[in-house]
């Protein structure tokens, strides 16, 4: 949908609860893809409605439109009907000025973390609260329903902090295709840095962290003034790591941080930030800190030069697997 027709469905619905229509349905089986842009119209709609009194029911029959109703649980904020179909009984509507302490954890978590709107995080952790750690990382590994692959450049520039002090620039490229492939493959990998790569495919992988890891809700941890739900993941067969803590936001469901600790004493902590790719919300920056015997190090990443569902042949993830 272009932005003016959203404009219209919104002006529209809005218009006709203002008539006096108490009882309003939007048909998306025309939606091709249902993004960010016909979310925030949806969001919008919902709004401005009910400050008029009166509620808004969504009906879909695709699978695909159902599964990022489910995903982004706006399934939990509208009632969906299939098409030909009316929704139960709505509740009465609680008038603007006494929602403001009643507001819907669900709808909360889709106005910070699809509308970038400020909201008080006590919401968002509530609902996260009820979740458990298979079902948090399920809610990370389906951003992006739309998506079936993307593969983009990654650049990291690393200064070695301890000798021999050098700088280093690595340029690459990552990959992921649906179900559960990601990999990412440096053009060229200085002996100090072998392994590298590995960190790199790790932090973007939750879909491979129940194979590997033993993974439990740890706490919380404020990361940037908000607060992150913890997962520690401890790997199923002993190896080098003693555990990984993995800080996720619950109201965009992102990784903002992930850390590493060693049996040996060494530790990695990486922080990433995000950016919109078109309707997607994808990487746009890491952070790294490396201490580990005999380095001590810094890393900063950049994605770049996105390209969005493309074909990807599967030999790329079977040699890093190998």
């Amino acid at each position: 949908m272009t932005p003016s027709s959203l404009a219209e469905l919104h002006a529209s619905v809005v218009a006709a609860a203002a008539a006096g229509a108490r009882r309003l349905s939007i048909d998306l089986d025309d939606v091709v893809v249902l993004d960010s842009a016909v979310i925030s119209t949806l969001i919008k709609v919902l709004r401005d409605v009910r400050a008029l009194g009166a509620a808004v029911t969504l009906s879909a029959s695709r699978k695909t439109l159902l599964d990022t109703l489910r995903v982004t649980a706006l399934d939990k904020v509208f009632a969906i009907v299939a098409p030909g179909e009316s929704a139960a009984p709505i509740a009465p509507i609680v008038p603007v000025a006494h929602m403001r302490r009643q507001r819907a954890p669900i709808l909360g978590i889709l106005i910070a973390g699809l509308l970038g709107l400020a909201l008080p995080y006590a919401t968002s952790t509530a609902v996260a609260s009820d979740l458990n750690a298979d079902q948090i990382v399920q809610r990370v590994a389906h951003q992006n329903p739309e998506m079936r692959s993307y593969r983009a450049r990654l650049s990291v520039d690393l200064q070695l902090r301890s000798f021999p002090y050098v700088a280093q620039h690595l340029a690459g490229t990552t990959y992921f295709k649906r179900p559960d492939n990601f990999e990412v493959v440096f053009d060229k990998v200085p002996p100090y840095a072998q392994g590298f790569d590995r960190v790199y495919s790790d932090i973007d992988d939750p879909t491979n962290w129940a194979r590997r890891f033993n993974v439990a809700v740890a706490g919380r941890k404020s990361i940037a003034g908000h607060d992150d739900i913890l997962l520690r993941l401890t790997l199923k067969i002993r190896g080098r790591i003693d555990h990984q803590d993995v800080a996720i936001d619950p109201a965009s469901w992102h990784i903002d941080e992930m850390e590493w600790y060693y049996y040996d004493g060494g530790y990695i902590s990486m922080s990433q930030d995000y950016k919109a790719v078109g309707s997607f919300s994808l990487l746009a920056t890491q952070h790294a800190t490396i201490r580990i015997p005999f380095m001590h190090a810094s890393a900063e990443g950049r994605y770049d030069d996105y390209r969005t569902n493309v074909a990807i042949d599967d030999a790329v993830f079977t040699k890093g697997k190998q």
